[in-house]
Protein backbone atom coordinates (compact mmCIF):
# COMPACT_ATOMS: atom_id res chain seq x y z
CA UNK A 1 0.00 0.00 0.00
CA UNK A 2 2.90 2.19 -0.24
CA UNK A 3 1.76 6.00 -2.10
CA UNK A 4 -1.70 4.65 -1.63
CA UNK A 5 -4.42 6.93 0.65
CA UNK A 6 -4.97 4.72 3.69
CA UNK A 7 -7.02 5.22 6.57
CA UNK A 8 -6.77 3.70 10.41
CA UNK A 9 -9.17 1.12 11.42
CA UNK A 10 -8.18 -0.50 14.27
CA UNK A 11 -4.76 -0.20 16.57
CA UNK A 12 -3.06 -3.24 18.36
CA UNK A 13 -3.38 -3.38 22.15
CA UNK A 14 -0.76 -5.86 23.20
CA UNK A 15 -0.66 -9.84 23.84
CA UNK A 16 -3.26 -11.68 24.65
CA UNK A 17 -2.28 -14.96 26.60
CA UNK A 18 0.89 -17.17 25.87
CA UNK A 19 0.21 -18.19 22.18
CA UNK A 20 0.91 -15.34 20.06
CA UNK A 21 -2.75 -13.96 20.11
CA UNK A 22 -3.04 -9.88 19.79
CA UNK A 23 -5.87 -7.56 20.85
CA UNK A 24 -7.22 -5.54 18.47
CA UNK A 25 -9.17 -2.38 19.18
CA UNK A 26 -11.72 -1.00 16.65
CA UNK A 27 -11.03 2.54 15.51
CA UNK A 28 -14.03 2.64 13.04
CA UNK A 29 -17.66 2.72 13.04
CA UNK A 30 -17.84 -0.59 11.35
CA UNK A 31 -15.47 -3.15 13.60
CA UNK A 32 -17.47 -6.21 12.06
CA UNK A 33 -15.56 -5.46 9.24
CA UNK A 34 -12.35 -7.34 11.20
CA UNK A 35 -14.36 -10.37 10.90
CA UNK A 36 -14.05 -10.48 7.63
CA UNK A 37 -10.64 -9.69 6.83
CA UNK A 38 -7.92 -12.23 6.08
CA UNK A 39 -4.51 -9.77 6.11
CA UNK A 40 -3.53 -7.05 8.13
CA UNK A 41 -1.52 -4.03 6.84
CA UNK A 42 0.36 -2.62 9.81
CA UNK A 43 1.84 0.77 10.03
CA UNK A 44 4.34 2.59 13.22
CA UNK A 45 2.56 5.28 15.03
CA UNK A 46 4.94 7.77 12.77
CA UNK A 47 2.86 6.50 9.78
CA UNK A 48 5.59 3.94 7.93
CA UNK A 49 4.34 0.53 6.96
CA UNK A 50 5.63 -1.94 9.19
CA UNK A 51 4.49 -5.61 8.12
CA UNK A 52 1.66 -7.52 6.51
CA UNK A 53 0.21 -9.92 8.87
CA UNK A 54 -2.51 -13.30 7.21
CA UNK A 55 -5.13 -13.89 9.88
CA UNK A 56 -5.45 -17.30 10.80
CA UNK A 57 -8.22 -16.77 13.64
CA UNK A 58 -10.28 -13.37 14.56
CA UNK A 59 -13.11 -12.97 17.35
CA UNK A 60 -15.14 -10.47 19.16
CA UNK A 61 -14.28 -10.53 22.88
CA UNK A 62 -17.63 -9.66 24.66
CA UNK A 63 -17.53 -6.95 27.11
CA UNK A 64 -14.08 -6.07 26.48
CA UNK A 65 -14.67 -4.55 23.08
CA UNK A 66 -12.06 -5.38 21.32
CA UNK A 67 -11.18 -8.49 18.59
CA UNK A 68 -8.68 -10.93 19.64
CA UNK A 69 -6.72 -12.41 16.50
CA UNK A 70 -4.05 -14.77 15.88
CA UNK A 71 -1.45 -14.45 12.66
CA UNK A 72 0.76 -16.66 10.88
CA UNK A 73 4.64 -15.75 12.11
CA UNK A 74 3.17 -14.67 15.26
CA UNK A 75 4.11 -17.37 17.47
CA UNK A 76 4.43 -16.39 20.98
CA UNK A 77 3.09 -13.48 24.05
CA UNK A 78 6.56 -11.86 22.84
CA UNK A 79 5.83 -11.54 18.89
CA UNK A 80 2.41 -10.37 20.26
CA UNK A 81 3.53 -7.39 22.94
CA UNK A 82 6.14 -6.06 20.18
CA UNK A 83 3.08 -5.20 17.34
CA UNK A 84 1.50 -3.36 20.59
CA UNK A 85 1.01 0.61 19.40
CA UNK A 86 0.96 -0.76 15.94
CA UNK A 87 -1.68 1.04 13.30
CA UNK A 88 -4.21 -1.38 11.06
CA UNK A 89 -4.62 0.67 7.94
CA UNK A 90 -6.67 0.02 5.25
CA UNK A 91 -6.66 1.83 1.26
CA UNK A 92 -9.15 4.57 1.67
CA UNK A 93 -11.18 2.96 -1.34
CA UNK A 94 -11.95 0.01 1.13
CA UNK A 95 -13.94 2.49 3.25
CA UNK A 96 -17.22 0.89 3.85
CA UNK A 97 -19.75 3.24 1.54
CA UNK A 98 -21.32 5.85 3.16
CA UNK A 99 -25.47 6.91 3.10
CA UNK A 100 -26.00 10.58 0.84
CA UNK A 101 -25.08 13.26 3.05
CA UNK A 102 -22.40 11.47 5.07
CA UNK A 103 -18.58 12.12 4.94
CA UNK A 104 -15.44 10.97 6.37
CA UNK A 105 -13.82 13.09 8.73
CA UNK A 106 -10.55 13.37 5.99
CA UNK A 107 -12.87 14.22 3.90
CA UNK A 108 -13.95 16.97 5.66
CA UNK A 109 -11.01 18.38 7.28
CA UNK A 110 -9.14 21.29 5.28
CA UNK A 111 -12.32 21.77 3.24
CA UNK A 112 -12.71 25.86 2.79
CA UNK A 113 -15.92 27.17 4.56
CA UNK A 114 -17.85 29.85 2.12
CA UNK A 115 -21.07 31.76 3.32
CA UNK A 116 -23.50 31.02 1.09
CA UNK A 117 -25.28 34.07 1.29
CA UNK A 118 -22.30 36.61 0.58
CA UNK A 119 -19.92 34.05 -1.09
CA UNK A 120 -17.31 35.63 1.42
CA UNK A 121 -14.69 32.68 2.88
CA UNK A 122 -14.67 32.04 6.51
CA UNK A 123 -11.80 29.62 6.49
CA UNK A 124 -10.65 26.16 6.52
CA UNK A 125 -12.20 23.29 8.87
CA UNK A 126 -8.94 22.45 10.82
CA UNK A 127 -10.79 20.12 13.47
CA UNK A 128 -14.14 18.29 13.94
CA UNK A 129 -15.39 17.75 17.75
CA UNK A 130 -18.43 14.67 17.68
CA UNK A 131 -20.94 15.69 20.40
CA UNK A 132 -23.35 13.01 20.12
CA UNK A 133 -26.09 14.92 18.43
CA UNK A 134 -24.42 16.28 15.46
CA UNK A 135 -20.73 17.25 14.96
CA UNK A 136 -18.86 20.43 15.26
CA UNK A 137 -16.69 21.60 12.85
CA UNK A 138 -13.61 24.24 13.95
CA UNK A 139 -13.04 26.67 11.57
CA UNK A 140 -9.81 28.79 11.68
CA UNK A 141 -10.72 32.03 10.31
CA UNK A 142 -8.28 33.61 7.81
CA UNK A 143 -7.62 36.19 10.93
CA UNK A 144 -6.21 32.68 12.43
CA UNK A 145 -8.65 33.21 15.18
CA UNK A 146 -11.04 29.97 15.43
CA UNK A 147 -14.81 29.78 15.31
CA UNK A 148 -17.31 26.54 15.75
CA UNK A 149 -19.83 25.88 13.78
CA UNK A 150 -22.52 22.91 13.94
CA UNK A 151 -22.90 20.36 11.38
CA UNK A 152 -26.70 20.81 11.41
CA UNK A 153 -28.42 20.88 8.26
CA UNK A 154 -29.79 24.76 8.84
CA UNK A 155 -25.90 25.75 8.85
CA UNK A 156 -24.13 23.91 6.73
CA UNK A 157 -26.41 24.05 3.27
CA UNK A 158 -24.12 21.81 0.73
CA UNK A 159 -20.71 19.83 1.13
CA UNK A 160 -18.86 19.92 -2.50
CA UNK A 161 -15.77 17.81 -2.22
CA UNK A 162 -15.21 18.40 -5.70
CA UNK A 163 -14.58 22.24 -5.28
CA UNK A 164 -13.17 21.45 -2.05
CA UNK A 165 -16.01 24.07 -0.36
CA UNK A 166 -18.37 23.89 2.24
CA UNK A 167 -21.63 26.55 2.05
CA UNK A 168 -22.72 27.58 5.27
CA UNK A 169 -25.97 29.66 6.57
CA UNK A 170 -24.65 31.56 9.22
CA UNK A 171 -27.63 31.86 11.91
CA UNK A 172 -28.10 35.29 14.04
CA UNK A 173 -25.29 35.23 16.87
CA UNK A 174 -23.54 31.95 15.52
CA UNK A 175 -20.25 34.16 13.66
CA UNK A 176 -20.17 36.94 17.01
Amino acid sequence: MPGTKTVTIGKIAGAHGVRGEFRIVPLTDFPSRFEEMDRLELYSPEGWHKMSLDIVSMRFQEGKGVYLAKASGIVDRDDAEAMKGLSIKIPAQERVTLPEDSFWVDDILGLSVEDEESGEILGVICEIFPTGGNDVYVVKTPEGSQKMLPAIREVVRLVDLERGVILVRLLDGLWD
